[in-house]
Order: structure tokens, then sequence, then C-alpha cells
């Protein structure tokens, strides 16, 4: 996105009209992807799909390609992670912070072999009412904005997030990743992607400056957890400060499947 386009963005986010337009690119995206999603649906008669404004609000584009596509590629590539770092003697207790409309956690059960126990959180009500009747398999609840979540202390052996405290708060991303670091059981794992450096290009200069100074950037004027609602962090900060109580095991830039962020892959401590 050009310059030009983050000065109109930042216009219509101060002045309050940033939601109406997001509504008006909802209705074109319905229209552009009509033809191509009824060719899905035609050649996936019993695959379930979200409705169109809730696909929208998690992934901009209700394209049922996309959904399907990149839901399956993803939870193949957490299910390597999880080899990776985790044994799989017993079923894992997994665990999607701000799952969605199930884009990527339906498809968790089948990538992992079976060898879970999968459960799902989000904090939009119409989000979770759709995946506990759509999704089978998947123990999904609601949470809210802040924590916390209703499980006891060091129950997951994997917690992953995609795409959510790019959308939230300093204080909120804090108050959430103690409630990360106290579900997750010692030696037990975090996936979560964020905005860094390969975002630096959408920044406006004073974003930058802010960027490289304190290594966070936040675009509010917006409700908090939606897109619109956008956060950058740089690795130092997120070593240093928000992931501070775990071991970062990897960090790799602008690597996560189909979303262009970084992801990281942590540890809690034994």
């Amino acid at each position: 996105m050009n310059l030009r386009l983050q000065r109109v963005q930042r216009i219509l986010r101060d002045s309050g009209l940033l939601g109406p337009i997001e509504k008006f690119r909802y209705l074109l995206s319905v229209v552009r992807w009509y033809r191509k999603n009824r060719e899905f649906i035609q050649k996936h008669p019993d695959f379930k799909v979200p409705p169109k404004v809730l696909a929208y609000d998690a992934y901009s584009a209700p394209d049922w390609d996309f959904y399907k596509q990149s839901g399956e590629e993803t939870a193949v590539f957490l299910a390597a992670i999880s080899n990776k770092y985790l044994s799989h003697d017993i079923p894992l207790q997994v665990l999607e912070w701000g799952c969605g409309p199930g884009r990527v956690i339906r498809h968790i059960p089948n990538a992992f072999s079976g060898n879970t126990n999968t459960y799902g959180s989000d904090y939009n009500p119409a989000t979770i009412a759709w995946c506990n009747d759509n999704i089978g398999q998947i123990k999904f609840s609601l949470n809210g904005l802040q924590p916390p979540l209703h499980f006891e202390g060091g129950y997951f052996d994997l917690i992953y997030s995609i795409s959510v405290i790019t959308h939230l708060s300093e204080e909120v991303s804090r108050l959430w990743v103690d409630e990360l670091l106290r579900l997750v059981r010692p030696g037990g794992i975090l996936v979560i992607t964020t905005n860094g450096d390969s975002r630096k290009n959408v920044m406006r200069p004073d974003e930058i400056e802010a960027y490289e100074s304190i290594g966070l950037v936040i675009r509010g004027k917006f409700e908090e957890g939606k897109k619109m609602y956008w956060a950058c962090h740089s690795p130092q900060y997120l070593r240093e400060k928000l992931f501070s109580g775990f071991e970062v095991l990897e960090h790799v830039n602008a690597g996560f499947p189909y979303t262009g962020q970084d992801y990281w892959v942590l540890r809690k401590p034994r």
C-alpha cells in the first residue's frame, strides 16, 4: 500500500468513516467471489462454509477455495512444528486462541492424525455459535476481549494463535500472553504470529520512528480485536517484553503460511 493510500486510510480512521467503508468493501467482496464460490459449493457439496460476513471479518475475503486450502495447509504446517518439539505418545491437548470461523482448527484432528483433543476459543459469539453447530470433534468456547479462559493452569500441550495480537492493544496483549503462559504446561509450546519488520514498507514515517524507538505501532480508532485495529511489534520488543516468560525456539520473519506474518515458537520453561 503506497503512502497516498496510507494517508487516505488515516483520514478515514480519524474521521470515523473506516467502519462504513469496510461494510462497503465487504459487499464488493461478496460480488467478487460469487461465481467462484458457487463453483466451490458445487464441487464440495458436503463441506460446510461459514456465513460470508464472518469469513470477511476474519480473513478479509469470503473466498471458499482460500478458506479450505489455506486451512488444510496451515494445519499441516502446525503439525510439523508439533512433531518437532512435542512427544505424541499420548493425545495432545491443543487450543487455538482466536479460532475465527474454523479456517484452520477444523483440519487439526486430521493433520495431527487424530492424536489430539482440540479446543477453540474466540470472542465473537456468532463465530462460536457457527463453529459449535457445524464443526465436529472440537470443543468451542466463547472468551472475552480480555482473559481469562476457563481452563486450569498447565492444561495444554500446544496453543497456537494466528493474527490475534496483531489486532490488540499493548495492555490487552500483555494480559493474554500472561494467560497463555498460565495455560501451557511446563515444556509445552505456544505458536503465535505477529506483524514485524516486513510491515515497515506499509508504515508512515512517524510509525517507522515509533517502531524503531519503542518497538510498537498501534493503529487504533477502531473496535479493538477487529482486523482494522492494527498492531505491529518489533522482534526486540517481543523478546524483551511480551514473550519474556517463554524460551524462544524459533522466530521466522514473514514466514507463516498465507499471512505474510512472523511466527514465533515459544516454550514454557520446565
